[in-house]
C-alpha cells in the first residue's frame, strides 16, 4: 500500500474523533471509549462479565493507552490534533502488539455471534444497528467489506478493511465501521 498524504488521514482521524467525542466537549477521554463499548454491550445484550464483553473493553483500554502513550498529552484527555497524531502513529507502531488492529479482531468476535469465524449479513446489521447506522449505508458497508463476494465477512476482510481505513486513500473506507465510525 502505498504512503497516504496527510491530508485524507487527518480528514479521517478527525472523523474518528469526532465520532468518539460522544459528550461534545472537544476532548477524547477514556469515559468517551468507555460509551462506545457499552454500545457494543448494550447493542449485544451482553453481560458486562462476559468474555466477549471483556475482550472489546480490554482491547479499547489498550488502545487508549497507547494513544496516551503516543500522544505525549500531560493530562488523560486528547484534543482533536492530538488525538490524530496519537491515532496516527498507534496505528502504524509495529514494535509491538498493533492496538488498532487488535480492536478490529475484538469487534469481529463480538460480531461473530454464532460463532463461525465469519460474519454474516445479519450479524453485520445487527452491529450496524448497535452503532445506530442507517439500514442502507450498512449495506453498503457489508458489499464493500465483503471483498470475495461470498456473502460473508471473514475475519481476514474485517482486518483488513480496518487497516484499509487507517492507511488507505479512501477515506470513506467502509473498514471505519469497525472503528464505530457511523
Amino acid at each position: 500500500m502505498d504512503t497516504v498524504p496527510a491530508a485524507p488521514i487527518t480528514e479521517r482521524f478527525g472523523r474518528l474523533f469526532a465520532a468518539l467525542d460522544s459528550d461534545d466537549d472537544a476532548f477524547v477521554t477514556w469515559a468517551d471509549y468507555q460509551r462506545l463499548v457499552e454500545r457494543y454491550v448494550h447493542g449485544y445484550g451482553l453481560d458486562p462479565q462476559e468474555r466477549r464483553a471483556q475482550a472489546i473493553r480490554v482491547s479499547y483500554q489498550m488502545l487508549w493507552q497507547e494513544l496516551l502513550r503516543h500522544s505525549g498529552a500531560e493530562g488523560e484527555r486528547l484534543e482533536r490534533e492530538e488525538f490524530v497524531a496519537a491515532m496516527r502513529a498507534a496505528s502504524e507502531d509495529r514494535s509491538r502488539f498493533n492496538a488498532a488492529e487488535g480492536v478490529a479482531e475484538a469487534v469481529f468476535d463480538l460480531l461473530d455471534t454464532d460463532g463461525d469465524d465469519r460474519i454474516s449479513r445479519e450479524e453485520f446489521l445487527r452491529y450496524a444497528n448497535a452503532l445506530g447506522a442507517e439500514a442502507a449505508d450498512a449495506e453498503e458497508r457489508f458489499a464493500g467489506v465483503d471483498a470475495d463476494e461470498d456473502g460473508f465477512i471473514s475475519r481476514e476482510e474485517f482486518v483488513l478493511s480496518a487497516r484499509e481505513y487507517l492507511f488507505g486513500d479512501d477515506t470513506r473506507s467502509p473498514g471505519g465501521f469497525v472503528s464505530g465510525v457511523v
